[in-house]
């Protein structure tokens, strides 16, 4: 039935008489449309096609209402979208985030309706070139491409709709970035945002990668650029137009290239509203600062907020003493170089002690947290030192307003590859130690931290009056523990009438916490005339041995410990955690690693150590330095009765 009345049937005519018949032939074969079954099958055939189309989109919409994702509500669907738009262009031309659009209809209407998506203009490829920049019409551009030669027109053309640019994020090689370096340095008074990361493979660091400037910078200042990040770009893309930036983050800026310190400190002084500066191997040339302060003058920033410094001692101390900062700023640095660590280490510690941090009431610091790592192990067989080993030291202090993860103050050191010594470390630790201002310190944790020794703990912890809290977790360290115990001992001895007894130290301890630790490791002996540990030396002590040994001993004071807490940690004696409870108020354990006192196999070296300290190849002197002391008080007391 459908057929018929969408092909006109053929009708039979009456029979012609004979008369008319031969007058009429031609116009009647005219006028009657021929049957045509070459036209009708392709006729059929294409409503077929059409029914079945219409109903495979029927069935499709169908499908799609039951699945979640296409019943999103708009406003999800449009934080999907822009969350796609906003990440950088890749090389890959056959994918473009405008493809997250075509997955059904109802997404792409949505994508249509949303304005703000299409100001991410995409550079990936001249098509979707084509289709994004239309459907943007009025809405301030957010630029963010991969340069390359396929693009590079596009960007030159696109970069001159000075008005409607907003954002600009470009990753860009070398050979690339010479063309776009004057409109990206003086660029349109609506911007708000300017990243530009230029990338340099193989850079010889005797040749200058940018020529001279050959084009005006000044100009009317960009009220509206708020942040801008560079990574190995020209120093002279900073310009004194930038006098409302609130974030400054300079990247590996080549040696070749970078400022004198009277450059950065000119610029510096344009940029007052200055909240965020980052400095990552990107510091002015290095000069010495002993005539300083006759030379010039410091760069005062009241507005910052966070200062991140990564390079040498010598570079990091150069940049603080050129500015002045309110106590309130968190300060990170990291040592990446330690070679030349040692001789000017004191030079950063004077820095960070004129800035004062925790010095005045309301910022001082509360919470210090100490993290070792060690990469690989430390000796090769046959006790050769292995040269991938690398370690690093992280010392973080917390204020009682800090935000969980922010530290008011934040030093790494380290890791260098082919650079293993324990000296350097403790030295570098020892000089920011004494830098800061730790009297009201409550907690301190301990994270994997076994090179400082008994004798560079003692003076550390003369420097924590008010610490209440231990937490130690990882490696135990032996140093720690043997301080506390020598320094009872010590403070004891006093009593009986020593006039050069040492005061006690941390006396408010109250609590002590101890996670994943292994508590029959044994300690490191200290090497003769050094501050750092001998590898060779070893203590057959345990470490929870010595730890309940020196309780006891603070206990005779009236310093009874509140709590001791051991939880997951592995080879807890039975034996040492009862003689640990009977020094604190309140013991806490888990059945993780309880071994009775029997199993003990070598009575006579009990302690356990890592497996890349096998000492049975060298031959070390071991000592049992808290069974000397026990004999020594049996001794005392054989005398005394």
């Amino acid at each position: 039935m459908a057929v018929q009345t969408l092909f006109p049937t053929r009708t039979r005519s009456p029979a012609p008489s004979s008369a008319s018949h031969g007058s009429h032939d031609s116009g009647s074969s005219s006028s009657i449309r021929s049957f045509d079954m070459h036209r009708l099958k392709h006729a059929a055939s294409s409503f077929l096609h059409q029914r079945c189309l219409s109903s495979q989109i029927s069935h499709r919409r169908h499908i799609n209402s039951l699945n979640p994702s296409c019943s999103l509500p708009e406003d999800v669907l449009r934080k999907i979208f822009i969350a796609c738009a906003r990440t950088l262009g890749n090389d890959d031309a056959a994918w473009s985030w405008v493809n997250v659009t075509y997955v059904c209809s109802s997404w792409r209407q949505v994508a249509l309706d949303c304005q703000d998506l299409w100001r991410y203009v995409d550079f990936s490829h001249p098509k979707w070139f084509a289709v994004t920049l239309p459907r943007a019409k009025t809405v301030p551009l957010c630029i963010r491409a991969t340069v390359g030669p396929h693009n590079t027109g596009l960007l030159q053309r696109t970069l001159q709709l000075a008005h409607r640019i907003q954002n600009i994020n470009l990753t860009c090689p070398i050979q690339y970035i010479h063309g776009l370096l004057p409109t990206l340095t003086y660029p349109n008074p609506a911007l708000e945002s300017l990243t530009i990361n230029v990338r340099i493979p193989n850079y010889d660091n005797t040749h200058r990668v940018y020529e001279p400037l050959s084009f005006p910078t000044t100009g009317a200042p960009l009220q509206h650029l708020r942040y801008l990040e560079l990574r190995c770009a020209p120093f002279y893309m900073i310009s004194p137009r930038f006098n409302f930036l609130t974030h400054l983050h300079l990247y590996d800026l080549p040696p070749c290239e970078r400022p004198t310190r009277r450059r950065f400190l000119f610029m510096l002084a344009k940029i007052p509203l200055l909240q965020h500066l980052v400095l990552e191997r990107a510091f002015p040339i290095n000069v010495e600062s002993d005539d300083f302060a006759h030379t010039e003058k410091r760069v005062t920033l009241p507005h910052l907020v966070s200062v991140s410094l990564t390079g040498s001692v010598t570079d990091l101390s150069v940049v603080l003493n050129c500015i002045t900062m309110p106590p309130t700023v968190c300060l990170s640095c990291v040592i990446c170089t330690l070679s030349n660590l040692k001789g000017n280490i004191w030079r950063l510690g004077q820095a960070i002690g004129a800035h004062s941090w925790a010095g005045a009431d309301g910022v001082r610091l509360e919470t210090l947290v100490i993290t070792g790592r060690e990469e690989s192990e430390r000796f090769l067989p046959g006790a050769d030192i292995n040269p991938d080993f690398r370690q690093s030291l992280r010392l973080r202090a917390y204020r009682a307003d800090s935000e969980v993860g922010h530290a008011a103050f934040d030093l790494s050191i380290g890791p260098e590859q082919g650079f293993s010594g324990d000296d350097v470390m403790v030295t570098a630790l020892g000089a920011i130690w004494k830098a800061l201002t730790l009297t009201h310190v409550h907690t301190m944790a301990l994270q994997n931290l076994d090179i400082v020794t008994q004798k560079s703990w003692s003076q550390f912890l003369r420097t924590l009056p008010s610490l209440r809290v231990l937490d130690i977790r990882g490696l135990p360290p032996s140093g720690l523990v043997w301080a506390l115990l020598l320094n009872a001992r010590a403070h004891s001895e006093g009593d009986m009438g020593n006039r050069d007894a040492q005061r006690l130290l941390i006396p408010r301890l109250n609590d002590i916490y101890i996670h994943g630790v292994d508590c029959s490791a044994g300690g490191f002996m200290v090497a003769s005339g050094a501050l750092v540990n001998s590898h060779c030396d070893l203590d057959d002590s345990r470490f929870l041995d010595v730890l309940s040994a020196c309780l006891s001993e603070r206990r005779r004071f009236g310093l009874c410990l509140r709590s001791l807490s051991i939880a997951r940690c592995e080879y807890v004696y039975k034996q040492s955690a009862e003689d640990a409870k009977k020094a604190v108020a309140h013991l806490v354990w888990d059945l993780t690693g309880i071994i009775k006192q029997e199993t003990v196999t070598d009575e006579a070296s009990p302690a356990r150590y890592r497996k890349d300290w096998t000492t049975s190849s060298y031959g070390p002197r071991h000592y049992h330095r808290l069974r000397t002391l026990r004999e020594l008080d049996l001794e005392q007391e054989q005398e005394s009765s």
